[in-house]
């Protein structure tokens, strides 16, 4: 694996992109189940006391209840896309046909903040020939990036653009039958997985797989609903904070800043970035300002509202966070770093249940803080020995 990584790369690829459908019908159903569930338990007591067939009423109110929760997520996300589409088409025209003014304006700004040290150097860089000279040199840096200044690779590079969206929607639709189907028999999957596990494994270690698959939902689910939740929280409070201080691209500026909120650490940093841009083109005080309330604002999320939504789903130190951000990102992107700290705690998990069922074999303490002042083990009696104020004293010598 390690000598033909490239290949075993592109194979994993090749089979994702096989199962795109499957996977997006499985997120799906992740993302509908809590909403189907919620309704299943409202509908299903008043469907029964009415009929005399229950396994069938079950079936039919699962039915229907999962069509109710795929209604609602389509309608949340297509409402989600008519709300910031025209938002984003409309700040991008605006600041494509006012980008010399406001770029000028900018300018302005900073020969006045440093009092005209630099008015030379600044009302040169102001003029419209040069402020056209960077603007071009950006475009053809992008149309380079894209691959949209040879005209065969344009065309080579839109056509791919159009296969991609084409299969993409066509992955969707099947994604969405898929995920009803998901839900209707969700009960039949469990149990054909359960009598698989239990075939290959004896009943005590099965009985252990199955605690650590609960274990792994409970991590998944615990930390990607209550990040959703979170952001739509943080996402709401940073347009009411931005109505507030009237700055400008309100509602633009706290869809980006909840979406990046779902990465956690970086994440809002990421967002606040092209945001912070946009307003300081338009205002650079206002751009400074919206930098200070994010920053605040994500030390009340990381401290008050993260915690109390999120808890403690994952069992993970704040190093293994970001240790999980870094890689995830490094290894698969904007789903690693999504997915990276649940699955580093899940490790984690694994790890920590390893470590201990060592230990009990040896007949040693399992509790992490009896290890942080160890000196040894007894070899005769198995029992820790601390270290002595005096060893620390020496050793600090030592190296000094």
């Amino acid at each position: 694996c390690v000598q033909r990584f490239d290949g075993l790369g592109n194979s994993i690829s090749s089979m994702l992109s096989i199962l795109q459908p499957i996977i997006i019908g499985f997120v799906m159903a992740f993302l509908m189940n809590p909403i189907m569930k919620f309704f299943e338990k409202w509908m299903l007591p008043i469907f029964l006391k009415h009929t005399k067939n229950e396994n069938k009423t079950r079936k039919h109110v699962r039915l229907w209840t999962s069509i109710i929760a795929l209604i609602i997520l389509l309608g949340v996300i297509t409402l989600f896309l008519i709300s910031v589409i025209p938002q984003v088409y409309t700040t991008a025209d605006t600041l494509i046909k006012n980008l010399n003014t406001q770029i000028a304006g900018v300018l302005d700004w900073a020969n006045q903040v440093t009092r005209g040290h630099f008015e030379k150097a600044l009302m040169d860089a102001k003029t419209d020939k040069n402020i056209d000279n960077a603007i071009e040199s950006f475009k053809e840096w992008l149309q380079g990036y894209f691959h949209l200044d040879k005209h065969d690779e344009m065309i080579q590079t839109l056509t791919s653009w159009g296969i991609n969206v084409g299969r993409g929607f066509i992955n969707i639709i099947i994604g969405i039958i898929v995920s009803v189907y998901v839900l209707v028999s969700k009960e039949t999957f469990k149990g054909h997985i359960k009598k698989v596990i239990y075939g290959i494994f004896k009943p005590h270690h099965a009985n252990i797989v199955l605690e650590i698959g609960r274990k792994t939902n409970d991590i998944f689910y615990g930390f990607i609903i209550g990040k959703i939740i979170d952001s739509i929280i943080i996402g709401i409070i940073c347009y009411v904070g931005m109505s507030i201080l009237q700055m400008p691209y309100v509602f633009l500026s706290s869809v980006i800043v909840g979406v990046t909120n779902v990465i956690p650490v970086f994440g809002p940093y990421i967002g606040a970035i092209p945001t912070t841009i946009i307003i300081f083109l338009t205002n650079p005080v206002q751009g400074i300002y919206f930098l200070i309330f994010i920053f605040l604002l994500q030390q009340v999320d990381g401290n008050i509202i993260g915690p109390k939504i999120l808890g403690d789903s994952t069992g993970i130190s704040s190093f293994w966070v970001v240790f999980a951000i870094v890689v995830g990102g490094g290894l698969f992107g904007f789903f690693g770093m999504l997915l990276g700290v649940p699955t580093v705690a899940v490790l984690y998990y694994l790890g920590g249940r390893i470590a201990r069922y060592m230990l009990r074999r040896r007949g040693l303490p399992e509790a992490t803080d009896d290890y942080v002042m160890l000196k040894e083990i007894d070899l005769t009696s198995h029992k820790i020995i601390e270290k002595q104020p005096e060893d620390e004293i020496k050793t600090y010598v030592f190296k000094n």
